[in-house]
């Protein structure tokens, strides 16, 4: 066995191990591969700001990782070393021979710490291990793995730095009734309203997303808010995903100011599992002609400024996008990656019918 770094010749190898591997599991929605390869192009060919490695034995891929090194706040160190995209076989010297030259090459870039997993661009999804709720498919970009990557990880010497939680919803459940009652009272009491994106005037609403989310950061979310520039790149990237009923921002009826956010994705893992990551004539028929038939719907984003945090704006939210789930025939609700340090944000869910249905783990270790 060796571990190899990947080139262009390379890239099929690590965008298709995944099929191998998961090849009797109904669960597992794979990564549209045109997608990941034009990412994988500019990472590590275009860019060179990240390397990936396969363990290979006599032609056949035994495990993948992506690596590069970035600023971390938690563990507040300017050289962490993230890894990503980790996939292996049940064998522990196959995971350590892995990680073991990832964490080389990343100490000799000046990487203090490993930490994972993320997925790149983006630390709100495909974020974590999967550790608990291997019962259903998981929703869009949300991570799933083989629930042997816990002992492999930890055998590696990783330890847990925080988990992620995901809460379902029982769209039949009575708090569903009560999150409207608490709507008509904070929206007559507090003077807002509840609004779907404009995409006519889009470039407000971004900015508008990000000043809400800029206010309602703080030490207890896991990062800092994201940069104006990236919302453009997540909207440019996520455009054929997005739907206006299920992008919402509160405003105030006295100013138009934005005071609260909340955005969910249809479940085109759905989609995606027919598919089968490929965009060949089927795979384009199944997402041009099924997405009116999707019944899922995962929330990635809630924030309020804080001056408006515990007067029930959260329910006024959560009542219209209820509301927009009960006209598109929605079924299964599933809102997160919360981090389970995220007291206030955990509560609100609970508050709201969510019960745990997922949890993720992203590990660290000193090198």
């Amino acid at each position: 066995m060796k571990i190899v770094q990947v080139d262009k010749k390379l890239i099929n190898n690590f965008v298709d191990f995944p099929d191998e591997l998961y090849e009797c599991d109904a669960n597992y929605v794979p990564y549209i591969k045109s997608d990941l390869c034009k990412t994988l192009h500019k990472l590590l060919l275009a860019d060179k700001t990240y390397f990936a490695l396969l363990a290979m034995d006599e032609g056949r891929t035994l495990g993948r990782v992506l690596c590069t090194v970035d600023r971390n706040k938690q563990l507040n160190t300017d050289k962490c070393g993230f890894f990503s995209m980790f996939e292996c076989v049940h064998d522990q010297t196959v995971c350590d021979m892995l990680l073991g030259e990832a964490t080389r090459r990343l100490k000799q870039m000046g990487a203090t710490h490993l930490s994972g997993t993320y997925y790149p661009y983006d630390q709100d999804n495909r974020r974590g291990i999967l550790v608990e709720g291997f019962d259903q498919p998981p929703l869009i970009f949300c991570s799933y793995n083989k629930p042997y990557y816990d002992r492999l990880l930890t055998g590696f010497g990783l330890v847990k730095h925080t988990d992620a939680l995901q809460y379902a919803f029982d769209l039949q459940h009575a708090e569903y009734r009560r999150a409207q009652r608490i709507d008509v009272f904070a929206r007559n009491r507090y003077n807002y309203r509840v609004d779907t994106v404009d995409w006519k005037h889009l470039d407000r609403d971004i900015r508008d997303f990000h000043a809400v989310m800029q206010a309602a950061t703080d030490e207890v979310i896991y990062q800092d808010a994201p940069e104006i520039s990236s919302l453009y790149n997540i909207v440019r990237q996520w455009r054929r995903f997005l739907d206006k009923d299920y992008i919402l921002i509160a405003r105030s009826n006295k100013d138009d100011a934005p005071l609260g956010i909340m955005m969910a994705l249809p479940d085109y893992f759905e989609l995606f599992a027919k598919m089968k990551g490929k965009t060949d004539a089927r795979g384009l028929w199944i997402l041009t002609h099924q997405r009116k038939k999707i019944h899922g719907l995962r929330a990635i984003l809630q924030y309020v400024v804080p001056e408006y945090q515990n007067t029930g704006m959260i329910a006024s939210l959560y009542a219209k996008l209820w509301q927009a789930m009960s006209a598109n025939g929605v079924t299964r609700f599933e809102a997160g990656t919360i981090m389970e340090r995220n007291q206030p944000s955990n509560e609100v869910l609970k508050g709201v019918g969510g019960v745990l249905a997922r949890r993720y783990r992203i590990y660290y270790k000193e090198i």
